[in-house]
């Protein structure tokens, strides 16, 4: 039981657990957003230009951005019947949803400097996050695969 509290092994421990198939997800928006927001800072640099936001303030940005996602999540969703399972995600989820999501930023962020800041390659640097953003998706949709097969070969 102690286990199934730190990793959900069934769908009803999900978003109660600290860590769920949709923990994955949430690296994968670290680094999509990331992405998205650098755009401000790598296109202005990449023209000779100085950058609209720092990369300090990108990743900000992006802590607020995963920060309200949760929120959103959590309230307007269950508001509105688009929550899975219809219910809050315990504050362990949460907490654990936010720092995967910061260490997905941080990844981003580190390669953004050892990629772009050191040689000033923009397409590496998007390459590299796009790809790694696929590679994420991909692996949480395995993960989820798995997690419903799991549930549903111990039901039956």
């Amino acid at each position: 039981m102690f286990f199934n509290e730190i990793i959900a092994t069934t769908l009803d421990e999900v978003g109660l657990s600290w860590f769920d198939f949709f923990s994955i997800g949430h690296i994968t928006f670290g680094v999509g957003a990331f992405l998205i927001l650098s755009l401000f800072y790598t296109i202005p640099k990449n023209k000779g230009h100085t950058p609209i936001f720092s990369l300090l303030f990108v990743f900000i940005c992006t802590l607020v951005v995963l920060i309200l996602w949760e929120f959103l999540e959590n309230i307007i969703f269950i508001e509105i019947g688009l929550k899975f399972e219809g219910r809050a995600d315990s504050w362990q989820n949460i907490l654990t949803d936010v720092i995967l999501g910061v260490i997905g930023a941080l990844g981003t962020w580190l390669f953004a400097y050892l990629i772009f800041e050191k040689d000033k390659n923009i397409w590496a640097y998007y390459l590299f996050g796009i790809t790694s953003f696929i590679i994420w998706l991909i692996f949480f949709f395995v993960l989820r695969y798995f997690t419903i097969w799991y549930t549903a070969s111990i039901i039956s």
